[in-house]
């Protein structure tokens, strides 16, 4: 029985769809939860994890996009797998998946350190608790402070971003997605006491003054400091020194 060239072209690209459909089941789904203003930094976290190719990608974002054409732009990259709106509400399925959050207002941060689940955004991480799923929000995402606040208020706003590390909630950069799992639990626990992952210090806002002496703490190669440790050690007038 011989196979004519059009038979052998269907059959070629029914298993390049199978093989291509199979690749996206073993695609772990990430949520990326966006708020209702337009921000740069959601194109910008799309393409840096496009690049892995590890994630289907479903952008949630608010219904008022759609007159912005912004759901279009989003769909051009090719790990999105579809758009979900605010309006469709909290999905069944975060327990598989993977939220992140790009950009995190501050309300929304105290919000969620405070237990008040009053909008979407809020609702949603209130969603992902109740099914154990992980949630990131990256560190360019926060809303750094000015310089200009008063001690109490930047120590009360770090109190609450300990209480989200505390609830489970990753505060990292977009790399922190393609670690391996022991090393996203480290990071994501921020224990108040020294942490080492692979052989380098965690410095985070919970343990900075454990590292400093005399005002100075000493940054030793391979060394990771997150962000609220720096904003800690600012508040706390201690200088980083690389050695």
């Amino acid at each position: 029985m011989t196979i004519s060239e059009e038979q052998l072209k269907n059959l070629v690209l029914k298993i390049l769809k199978r093989l291509e459909e199979e690749g996206k089941k073993e695609k772990k789904l990430l949520y990326m939860v966006c708020t209702s203003a337009w921000d740069e930094r959601y194109y910008r976290f799309l393409e840096e994890i496009q690049s892995s190719g590890e994630y289907r990608i479903c952008p949630v974002i608010p219904d008022e996009w759609q007159e912005e054409v912004r759901d279009a732009c989003l769909r051009k990259f090719s790990s999105c797998t579809g758009i979900r709106y605010h309006s469709q509400g909290i999905p069944a399925d975060l327990e598989d998946a993977v939220t992140v959050f790009p950009v995190v207002p501050t309300e929304v941060a105290v919000k969620t350190a405070l237990c008040i689940h009053d909008t979407f955004e809020t609702t949603w991480l209130a969603g992902c608790f109740r099914a154990g799923s992980r949630i990131l929000f990256l560190q360019s995402g926060l809303t750094p402070f000015s310089g200009k606040e008063r001690p109490a208020y930047q120590e009360q706003i770090l109190s609450y971003y300990r209480k989200l590390l505390e609830y489970g909630i990753e505060i990292a950069a977009c790399e922190s997605l393609f670690r391996s799992d022991s090393l996203k639990s480290t990071v994501v626990k921020e224990n108040s006491g020294v942490c080492v992952t692979g052989g380098k210090r965690l410095i985070t806002a919970s343990n900075v003054e454990e590292h400093a002496s005399d005002g100075v703490l000493l940054l030793k190669e391979g060394d990771i400091i997150t962000d609220l440790a720096k904003d800690r050690a600012r508040l706390l007038n201690i200088v980083l020194q690389k050695t």
